[in-house]
């Protein structure tokens, strides 16, 4: 099956970090999220929508790398995705 474009994000790698206690996704109601594959460290994690409804935003569970993905017309219903 043919690849879509749109189904391929773009990772920023901003080096190994440590995320504190503070830093981890708050327990409570749940969130809208997407899956995705982090080709980085071929593992897989979630990008959880901002509070503006505008984006996705998520980090790589293993190195830290950040993920995006805008919100928008002419977007996809897909679910999971992965990193390019």
């Amino acid at each position: 099956m043919p690849s879509d474009p749109r189904d391929k994000l773009d990772v920023e790698s901003l080096g190994n970090r440590d995320r504190t206690h503070e830093e981890q996704e708050p327990l409570g109601p749940r969130r809208r999220f997407l899956s995705i594959l982090f080709n980085c460290c071929n593992t897989y994690g979630r990008l959880y929508m901002n509070e503006a409804k505008t984006q996705y935003r998520g980090r790589c569970p293993s190195c830290g790398a950040e993920v995006r993905a805008r919100i928008g017309p002419g977007g996809t219903d897909k679910r999971l995705f992965e990193t390019s």
